[in-house]
């Protein structure tokens, strides 16, 4: 189970931790409320890739959102 995080757009998303990577960073999955979801690698200098989405529990094509960058900057001073 994840961390919930509130957003500064008032929405709250879910974190969880994948793995650690081997440059330092870690794999995360971000989960939002409406249940769009996005697999994460966040490097230790704060570089975002996504690795693939998730719209209802099925694989999609998702854009970014806005708030991204509000999880990653969170997740980068971790």
């Amino acid at each position: 189970m994840g961390d919930t995080l509130e957003l500064y757009t008032g929405d709250t998303v879910t974190v969880e931790h994948v793995k650690p990577l081997s440059n330092g960073g870690g794999r995360f999955d971000v989960t939002a409320e409406d249940s769009r979801k996005w697999r994460i690698d966040v490097t230790r200098d704060g570089d975002v890739d996504v690795v693939t989405t998730w719209e209802d529990g099925t694989l999609a094509n998702l854009d970014v959102p806005e708030w991204m960058d509000d999880v990653t900057g969170r997740l980068s001073r971790l």
